[in-house]
């Protein structure tokens, strides 16, 4: 998605006035701008239908992943090498491996799917499992040794492989064995970093692409989530781009990655360590948000006004979404300092002082 400099140019156009990062927090001061712009007072009263009118998760959030079989077996291909013994009686056994200690190599399935084994012939063994092998090489020795007892296991998997790619730290092949592979597995074995965004995991398995939030599963424990890998399934790891909050303003200003999609506003402000206590604004949080009813720039406003204890639990209650603008405004105390405060003589009286602060504020 290309919309970041779109958003960022837009949130910088309502910010900087007077060449300060700043935003009007009184109703007075937010009549002169634009007027498809709705501003938005959060309070514990309306907190429920703020969310409900404006928040929406992503058509991905909740993914596509595919169903795990209800029983995972392991089906031979080609390439798998086998190891198969067989006894005929208590002392007696008879086996390609000569002498016993010495095993010898077993059967590999060859490219058209069989191998082959002494007296037997020819097993197809492509498609089917070392369970069914076992039964036919029983059977079919029959006929030249009384009650044989055949064990029949894979020396070496090599027949079924997943492919990972996109940000991980070891992109490639793996191979499949008896033993499930879910996802996790895979991203674990793969080595994922802070660019990598697990929430969107793509799965393309027979021409079909799934989308997989492995987050979810980690966070929450989603096992809907943490699909079991077959042979040929591609797993692909984006970067985690589009699926972050901008912070702004008073605040440690950076982009927030958003593991999953149910962070709060509190939780966003306390990865950044919160406002900056002498200089912000407490009536001045804001998050800018772009809903699908606009195509440009943002329609809604949120504000926080964090002088009232209630609002704390508020914000707890407001989930972000990705690409959200959160900006925390300067406090005109703070705004009258870093201009006026300059150059006036430390002789100036506090009356004075008083009353350029309050006529700031009220402009603001």
């Amino acid at each position: 998605m290309k919309i970041f400099p779109a958003l960022l140019v837009c949130v910088f156009a309502l910010a900087a006035c007077d060449n300060y990062m700043q935003f009007p927090v009184t109703r007075s001061g937010q009549e002169d701008l634009p007027p498809n712009l709705t501003i938005v007072r959060v309070t514990p009263e309306n907190i429920v239908d703020a969310v409900g009118a404006y928040y929406e998760q992503r058509s991905e959030y909740g993914g596509t992943p595919p169903g795990s079989p209800a029983r995972y077996t392991y089906r031979l291909g080609a390439g798998d090498q086998l190891r198969i013994q067989v006894w005929t009686t208590p002392e007696r056994k008879v086996s390609e491996d000569t002498p016993l200690s010495q095993p010898a190599l077993g059967p590999v399935v060859d490219e058209t799917g069989h191998f082959f084994y002494p007296f037997v012939g020819e097993i197809q063994a492509s498609g089917r499992t070392v369970g069914q092998i076992r039964a036919e090489l029983t059977e079919k020795l029959q006929d030249y040794l009384r009650d044989p007892q055949v064990e029949v296991a894979v020396e070496e998997y090599r027949a079924h492989r997943v492919t990972i790619t996109g940000v991980v730290e070891t992109p490639g092949l793996t191979v499949l064995t008896n033993v499930p592979l879910t996802l996790v597995d895979l991203l674990n074995a793969a080595g994922t970093n802070p660019r990598s965004d697990l929430s969107r995991v793509k799965l393309r398995r027979n021409g079909t692409e799934y989308v997989v939030n492995a987050q979810l599963f980690l966070d929450k424990g989603k096992t809907r989530q943490n699909p079991v890998l077959l042979p040929g399934d591609i797993i692909y790891v984006p970067e985690l781009r589009d699926n972050q909050v901008f912070v702004f303003g008073e605040i440690q200003t950076t982009a927030v990655p958003l593991s999953h999609g149910e962070q709060s506003l509190t939780e966003i402000l306390a990865k950044v360590g919160g406002i900056n206590r002498q200089r912000a604004n407490a009536r001045g949080v804001f998050v800018f948000r772009r809903t699908n009813v606009t195509t440009d720039g943002f329609d809604v406003v949120f504000q926080f006004d964090l002088t009232d204890a209630s609002t704390l639990m508020t914000m707890q209650s407001f989930p972000v979404m990705p690409l959200d603008i959160v900006f925390v405004t300067k406090d005109p105390v703070t705004r009258w300092t870093d201009t006026v405060g300059r150059v006036l003589a430390p002789a100036t009286s506090l009356v004075m002082v008083s009353g350029i602060i309050n006529e700031v504020a009220d402009d603001y």
